[in-house]
């Protein structure tokens, strides 16, 4: 693995450790807010859910050793984006530290249907 890429993810896991998920805020619209309600209405989680226990179920994904980690980058990109799964949910982060998406699915169908996805290996493998 990259060193650098290393470095990145380790960056983003101490920053969510420190300070919570950053989901992206707008003045009209916070995407942690819009996620959590699309995935309570499919019944991806309890519907007595908040936000605050969705993002502890985030950071469970992210920093359980055994969890494994992708990049994903398409030509055109800017950034790079950091995947977490765990065999049943797939965090999408982007470099530069805002979280994309935490969905429910399988990630062996998602990542060899959607191109740009390269395995790192596990969380314990990118944790200095």
């Amino acid at each position: 693995m990259d060193p650098s890429q290393k470095e990145v993810i380790n960056e983003i896991i101490k920053t969510y450790k420190e300070s919570g998920v950053i989901w992206k805020v707008t003045k009209t619209k916070h995407y942690g807010l819009s996620h959590l309600e699309k995935r309570k209405r499919r019944n991806d989680l309890p519907s007595d859910w908040t936000l605050k226990e969705y993002n502890i179920h985030i950071m469970n994904i992210m920093t359980d050793i055994y969890n494994d980690v992708h990049i994903y980058y398409l030509p055109g990109f800017t950034q790079n984006y950091f995947t977490f799964d765990n065999g049943k949910w797939i965090i999408i982060i982007e470099e530069d530290k805002i979280i994309e998406t935490a969905m429910k699915g399988n990630p062996d169908n998602y990542f060899a249907n959607n191109p740009g996805y390269a395995y790192l290996g596990k969380v314990k493998d990118v944790l200095k």
